[in-house]
């Protein structure tokens, strides 16, 4: 996954749900890049082990997000790859983690100063989808159209 070079000076990044297997490789990338001069986690828990302790993490409650400002202030680049499975989660807890806690999060970095926010969905994301998965990555994505960043980017890999 390269990054398109440009004249632009350094700029801040954050990665949400950078533990999980996106993420994982979402900071790779991010990380051999020279564009960005600050690269900060934000996540419910600290993680003790490589590659993640090299970083600045910065550990909130999702539940209470909005308590949570100083972590997203002052970051322009906002990369979201929250996500959990309802098998994990169950229907309820899936559609808090996949939509409200992507959703929330991203008002709150808007707040603070995020300017480009990046999520990645999923193929098939449709807000009027019957599949709960599909619904809930779809409704994810038209709320956050609503919030009004200067750019917001929308990926929608496939399974693999």
């Amino acid at each position: 996954m390269a990054m398109e070079a440009t004249d632009k000076p350094p700029c801040s990044v954050f990665i949400l749900g950078a533990s999980g297997e996106v993420g994982q490789e979402l900071l790779k990338a991010v990380s051999a890049e020279d564009k960005f001069s600050e690269i900060v986690l934000i996540g419910r828990r600290k993680i003790e082990e490589e590659p993640f302790t090299k970083y600045e993490q910065r550990i909130v409650d999702f539940e209470k997000i909005e308590d949570y400002g100083s972590a997203f202030q002052d970051l322009e680049i906002g990369f979201c790859c929250l996500g959990t499975t309802k098998g994990k989660a169950g229907a309820d807890g899936f559609f808090k983690v996949d939509h409200d806690y992507v959703v929330n999060s991203a008002k709150v970095a808007k707040q603070h100063g995020c300017k480009h926010f990046i999520f990645v969905s999923s193929s098939g994301a449709n807000h009027k989808s019957k599949i709960l998965y599909h619904k809930t990555k779809g409704l994810a994505e038209e709320d956050l159209k609503e919030i009004g960043f200067d750019r917001l980017s929308v990926f929608r890999p496939g399974a693999f």
